[in-house]
């Protein structure tokens, strides 16, 4: 028999699989690329030759490799192709004329700096800081800093675009182009665009018209590279749902997979657009499969949208209306009838795939989970869906998806009281603000729950900081905010374990992704995805776990990212 090419020893295995058993020893022997024993240091040590590579972990953590199982590492290729304009808030007692001024000086920065570019990007502002019943960004702001080529610039949450004049005109979107029914296109007095357009259907106008706004397939291929490196293996993580992505971006992703140059599963996601769907669904279903490259890179998911503001049961406060200039009674629109909603979930079904969709609100949460379980019924099977972001979730609700084995994608990273919970309460009151990001509510239901990071909305994606958060609820230093906001709990819901937050992080992600057969766990005979820590992570303080590195991250087998060297 040959010897294992590669032992772990001297470390502590941690992890947890899908039935809440806890996988220890000392050491890991890795064969042919799969696990082939964990056991004792002494056992492990049996299988070795001369030509084994053993690796002393140090009495550290020994995870299975991680899932970000909702992040979108192809759109970070826009911050990296255009200007940097991430982690501006709003101050106290600043106007939004200065917050303006910040962002047109980075904008500024990047123009000067890349004369040659013909369409210039932008990605990170933060739209919640603007009142619009004050002072919204315009194209006029952007004029000044560039007003001969078109500029573009995404919102750190990807629902919104803000451009100037010449983006506008070569979109040929004017005072006469017809509001959408998803999404808002802001005017001036005289109806020409003011400069924003939010939600999918008003930001599609510039995203197909104006040419060369998409990247190429080779610019997504070396910024995915980039990421799979910086973002993913240096945190530990080996397998990723990507959950929105061009076709340039996904021709990028199966040429990767085809070069064996990938050190991540990637999986991805058709996007079911409330537009387009009667022309989308038959595509999909006759696309199915033919975008895989073996178990690389696969699509096994339709992604929908139940809303992109919040959509919210009891509505906003009167206060916050009034800002806005809505009816008291507003809550945001939903993006899907009932009825369609729910027939086309059950499409997506009967073809194969799971339906993974984007909501937030306690309304819009409601409406997927109800739609999702009448689809799963009439298909006849609980094909693996996914509710992601789920910030609201009335009780009744998380009975049903635990009811209907519905997955709770949940992000970590937001379940602390920051900046953004602190404006949600200004929007829908405290009461109803300090119960975002259920994690225990869901448990207690028996819920699913798979973690993700939303990656690049929240960066950076790092994993430590995910469980730190989760069994904290509390921000972490060096968060934005974190003066003002340490040592305060989000809510008085109990947080996560280390075993549950490490069960959301690692095997029910690769459930989530159809892949914990085969990785998610360090299990004789699965792939060789492990991640040796710095720390021993059940002596760490759970407050210091952000803090703690990841040493070593293994993909198939190999080590794909070493602390040392870098």
């Amino acid at each position: 028999m040959s010897a294992p090419e590669l032992i772990l020893t001297n470390g502590k295995v941690y992890s947890v699989t899908l039935d809440d058993e806890i996988i220890r020893g000392d050491a890991v022997a890795v064969k042919d690329g799969k696990i082939f024993k964990v056991g004792t240091a002494d056992e492990i040590a049996a299988f070795a030759s001369d030509d084994t590579e053993v690796i002393d972990c140090h009495g550290n953590t020994i995870l299975p490799g991680l899932c970000d199982a909702h992040c979108h590492p192809s759109l970070a290729a826009s911050s990296m192709a255009g200007a940097d304009l991430f982690g501006v808030y709003r101050e106290e007692g600043q106007s939004a004329d200065e917050v303006i001024d910040i962002l047109m000086g980075k904008l500024k920065e990047y123009v000067d700096a890349n004369p040659d570019k013909e369409v210039i990007r932008g990605t990170g502002w933060v739209y919640q800081i603007f009142n619009p019943a004050e002072r919204m960004p315009t194209r006029h702001d952007i004029d000044k800093i560039c007003a001969d080529k078109p500029v573009i610039l995404e919102s750190f949450c990807q629902h919104n675009l803000w451009v100037n004049t010449k983006a506008i005109e070569i979109a040929g979107v004017d005072e006469n182009t017809p509001d959408t029914k998803i999404g808002c296109i802001y005017r001036e007095e005289d109806g020409y665009p003011q400069g924003v357009f939010n939600d999918p259907e008003a930001m599609e106008y510039i995203r197909m018209g104006v040419p060369g706004y998409d990247l190429s397939v080779e610019e997504y291929k070396q910024s995915i590279l980039w990421y799979q490196h910086e973002c993913a293996n240096r945190y530990g993580v080996t397998f990723v749902q990507d959950c929105m992505h061009t076709d340039n971006a996904r021709q990028a992703y199966k040429e990767l997979a085809e070069e064996g140059k990938l050190t991540i599963r990637l999986r991805a996601v058709y996007h079911l657009k409330p537009e387009k769907y009667e022309q989308q669904m038959p595509e999909f279903i006759s696309r199915k499969g033919t975008d895989n490259v073996g178990n690389d890179f696969r699509i096994d998911t339709v992604k929908m949208f139940a809303e992109g503001t919040f959509s919210m049961l009891d509505g906003y406060l009167p206060d916050f209306c009034d800002a806005l200039g809505v009816p008291h009674d507003f809550n945001g629109p939903l993006y899907w009838p009932d009825d369609v909603f729910t027939e086309y979930a059950a499409k997506a079904m009967e073809a194969g795939f799971n339906v993974h969709v984007h909501a937030m609100g306690d309304a819009s949460v409601k409406q997927s989970a109800e739609c999702l379980a009448k689809a799963q019924h009439i298909v006849g099977k609980q094909p693996r869906n996914i509710i992601a972001h789920v910030m609201l979730t009335p009780d009744e609700t998380a009975a049903l998806m635990g009811k209907e084995k519905i997955i709770a994608n949940c992000q970590p990273a937001w379940m602390m009281l920051e900046s953004d919970v602190s404006g949600e309460i200004e929007m829908f009151g405290a009461e109803k603000a300090l119960q975002s990001y259920p994690f225990r509510k869901f448990i207690d239901n028996g819920v699913t729950v798979a973690f993700g990071t939303d990656f690049p909305v929240t960066p950076p994606p790092d994993t430590m900081q995910e469980i730190c958060a989760a069994m904290t609820r509390e921000i972490t230093p060096g968060s934005i905010g974190y003066d003002k906001f340490k040592g305060q709990k989000l809510g008085d819901e109990e947080p996560a374990t280390l075993a549950e937050a490490i069960k959301a992080l690692s095997i029910n992600g690769a459930y989530q992704m159809f892949g914990e057969e085969f990785t998610g766990s360090i299990e004789e005979g699965k792939s060789a995805e492990l991640v040796v820590l710095d720390s021993d992570l059940e002596s760490t303080p759970a407050k210091d776990i952000y803090a703690v590195k990841i040493d070593k991250t293994i993909f198939k087998g190999k080590v794909v990212f070493d602390l040392a060297s870098e």
